[in-house]
């Protein structure tokens, strides 16, 4: 069942789907041509009450389910199409990165609507919304945090796996941050905090979701060239430090789960984590 939308979801979703009929190629669907009809959407709505992340999640539906409607969604499609809309939004509204959070969601509520499976869903749309987020000048560590944070809010709301969600998070990310020249280390320590802190809030297994972010870091590193021993070991770190603030024993448990050799690669957290730990307990 497709999900409801709103007047501007509306007008991107049949405005698009005419254009991609016209092309004959979903595949071909170009940033360009998505940033264009938001903005024009966008402009000839202004008397649409509403924040700029709740246009653009229901933009992003809409470009979503036209791409549905002539040959699928998978992909480069989610990704191009979350950084076509974030760039058309930005054009005309005020960008937050609160936004970014909610064009993860809509894209991965879309893409649940249009059959696409989750693991790619939400590893396309968090690469796109990145990358959109970094064209229009948005700070790279809040981008990361809210990105994530929609990644696991539109998991939950489409009844997916937080676990596969997390592997698919971390491999986006790192393939956005690769390819915007970012900090991979930051970055991927910075994702794995997160997700780690907001499955521990919603009573998931973090040791699960840790592995899984390591995983999603070799994976996403060797694909992009990047050195998949130290992503890995940024994500184990962020992961380890997110789980000691929940507790001792979630702390204890996710270390063990994610430091040694994993997938082939090498895994080491940060000596500072393991230190402050040991000297937090004799204190």
């Amino acid at each position: 069942m497709a999900t409801v939308l709103g007047r501007i979801g509306l007008t991107v979703r049949d405005t698009l789907s005419g254009t991609l009929r016209g092309a004959g190629d979903v595949t071909e669907v170009a940033i360009e041509s998505v940033r264009d009809i938001t903005v024009s959407t966008l402009r000839g709505a202004r008397t649409v009450g509403g924040e700029a992340g709740n246009l653009a999640q229901d933009a992003i539906i809409g470009v979503l389910q036209s791409t549905g409607r002539v040959g699928g969604v998978a992909g480069s499609v989610i990704r191009d199409s979350c950084i076509g809309v974030i760039q058309g939004t930005g054009q005309v509204a005020t960008a937050t990165t609160t936004m970014l959070h909610d064009v993860v969601v809509g894209a991965i509520r879309g893409s649940s609507s249009a059959g696409t499976e989750l693991g790619t869903a939400a590893q396309h749309a968090v690469e796109g919304t990145l990358r959109g987020g970094a064209s229009i000048g948005l700070t790279a560590e809040e981008s990361v945090v809210q990105v994530t944070r929609g990644a696991i809010a539109g998991t939950r709301e489409i009844g997916g796996s937080i676990t596969d969600a997390a592997q698919a998070t971390v491999s986006g990310v790192i393939a956005a941050v690769a390819g915007t020249g970012g900090d991979i280390t930051v970055a991927a320590r910075d994702t794995s905090r997160q997700l780690v802190a907001s499955a521990a809030s919603v009573g998931e297994d973090v040791a699960q979701v840790a592995i899984a972010s390591v995983r999603g870091a070799i994976s996403a590193s060797r694909n992009v060239g990047v050195d998949a021993e130290k992503a890995a070991s940024a994500v184990a770190t962020g992961a380890i430090e997110a789980a000691y603030d929940v507790s001792d024993a979630a702390g204890d448990a996710v270390r063990n789960s994610v430091t040694g050799t994993i997938d082939g690669v090498r895994v080491v957290a940060s000596t500072a984590v393991s230190g402050r730990r040991e000297e937090e307990k004799t204190n």
